[in-house]
């Protein structure tokens, strides 16, 4: 097969417009339409994405880890701030009783968030240079993550049921592939750039400020969020009509079967993918000796991948639905978590290895999640079910911290050699999670299969 040379003439003959309207229209395919109002409320929704993808990376992650180095904090507090995190935000079954008296919510949900963004983002973020003795820094910032995290809690299913009110089922899909393909881009651009700042203040002795910058970007992120949110529509909620009581969140989703079935199966995800914790970005920032611009540019080649793979995952997941596509992708993607074990000082060209296989493979059950939550969910009182899901969730998520914390802690001397290589407890930590998270596609699989023959 002859393949025609490209000339200059030829690219000199591409008319941009063209090519930039057939991006656009790509894009919106299957989710905005011309003249519809909820359309405009789903742009906004795609830029809130956006915004909150940012903040929550510029504030988390390595970067939250190197704050946590600012504060000379030990693998102990560190596992405990994420215990703290999870067990606040279990508080989402207790929301309903309070979001369901409300007819409307926006005004309620948008200054909560506000108010949570000013404690994570800023005071949090001033903690270390405030003129205090260390173990007062780590109660202050131990008692800031606490009301960042109930505050969250309280207002999480909220904001749930409010937005999803502007996706109706003939639209989740495109929509959900945008923000998939597209939302990874954005943020690992703006990872880069803000991880490359980092590094120039680091190589100053400057860490700590190079990190205040970073919520200072942050915070002027919060108010464009708080202000879209302002102008997103509010649609009525549907509701039995009955009063929400502390029972009815006990109690009822209890009663429907087969959404407990797809509670377990985020329930089994989320024990095993929070095993790691910030323990293995703590290992590469400490041991291993990486820059945060390293971690941050090996992180982009999930740029690519999601951009390239997200309609091929989307195809899988129409052909075969949310479950068996999870748990097709988690029992590939737990190879990468044994890979992460090999690396170390000698061998750090083995992590790109283990980011390309998680890469290819998350793009699949980052997808299957963005609809999981919603499947069997009964019409009325979502904000019950919702908020009962994210508890469960949050719940098997402080399992999985715990169980990451007390085997961090004892296995705090332990070290190995094997094939040459030396192995200490944040390299088996991984170990340990992709061993487990074997288990969990066992569970997902036969859940599957159970929820099938119900259908």
């Amino acid at each position: 097969m002859r393949f025609k040379k490209i000339t200059m003439e030829d690219i000199r003959s591409i008319d941009l417009r063209h090519v930039a309207r057939n991006l656009k229209n790509g894009l919106l395919e299957g989710w905005y339409y011309k003249n519809d109002p909820s359309s405009k409320d789903r742009a906004r929704l795609v830029c809130c994405n956006y915004t909150s993808n940012i903040i929550a990376n510029f504030i988390g992650g390595s970067f939250w880890t190197g704050l946590l180095i600012c504060l000379n904090a030990d693998d102990g507090f560190i596992g405990t701030m994420s215990m703290i995190s999870t067990a606040a935000n279990m508080l989402q079954c207790l929301s309903p009783i309070l979001l369901e008296r409300f007819p409307k919510r926006r005004t309620m949900l948008t200054t909560l968030r506000a108010i949570l963004y000013f404690i994570n983002v800023l005071m949090i973020g001033l903690i270390p240079i405030f003129p205090v003795g260390h173990q007062a820094k780590l109660y202050m910032t131990g008692i800031g993550v606490l009301i960042v995290n109930m505050i969250n809690a309280f207002i999480a299913p909220g904001l749930s049921i409010w937005h999803i009110q502007s996706l109706p089922n003939r639209v989740r899909k495109s929509y959900f592939s945008l923000i998939t393909m597209t939302v990874g881009a954005v943020v690992a651009i703006c990872n880069l750039l803000g991880a490359k700042m980092v590094d120039i203040f680091t190589a100053h002795d400057m860490q700590y400020e190079g990190l205040f910058v970073l919520r200072i970007v942050a915070a002027v992120l919060c108010a464009i969020e708080i202000y879209l949110y302002f102008h997103i529509k509010e649609y009525p909620y549907e509701s039995s009509g009955e009063q929400v009581k502390v029972k009815d969140l006990l109690i009822k989703p209890f009663t429907e079967k087969t959404y407990l079935l797809t509670v377990c199966v985020t329930f089994l995800w989320n024990v095993t993918a929070n095993i790691p914790g910030s323990y293995y970005s703590f290992y590469l920032l400490r041991d291993v000796g990486v820059s945060y611009s390293y971690i941050t540019l090996i992180s982009m080649i999930n740029v690519p991948i999601v951009l390239f793979l997200t309609p091929l995952w989307r195809r899988v997941l129409s052909r075969f639905g949310w479950f068996k596509t999870l748990y097709t992708a988690m029992a590939v993607y737990m190879i990468h978590y044994l890979v992460l074990a090999l690396v170390t000082k000698s061998t750090v060209w083995i992590y790109p290895v283990s980011q390309l296989i998680g890469c290819f493979f998350a793009v699949g059950i980052n997808l299957a999640f963005t609809g999981i939550p919603y499947v069997n969910m009964p019409e009325k009182n979502q904000t019950v079910f919702i908020g009962f899901y994210s508890t469960m969730a949050n719940f098997a998520a402080l399992i999985g911290v715990t169980i990451g914390k007390y085997f961090i802690l004892s296995t705090e001397h332990l070290s190995f050699s094997f094939l040459g290589m030396t192995f200490a407890n944040k390299q088996l930590i991984v170990v340990l999670t992709s061993v487990l998270m074997c288990l969990a596609v066992l569970g997902i699989r036969w859940i599957s299969k159970k929820v099938s023959s119900e259908a």
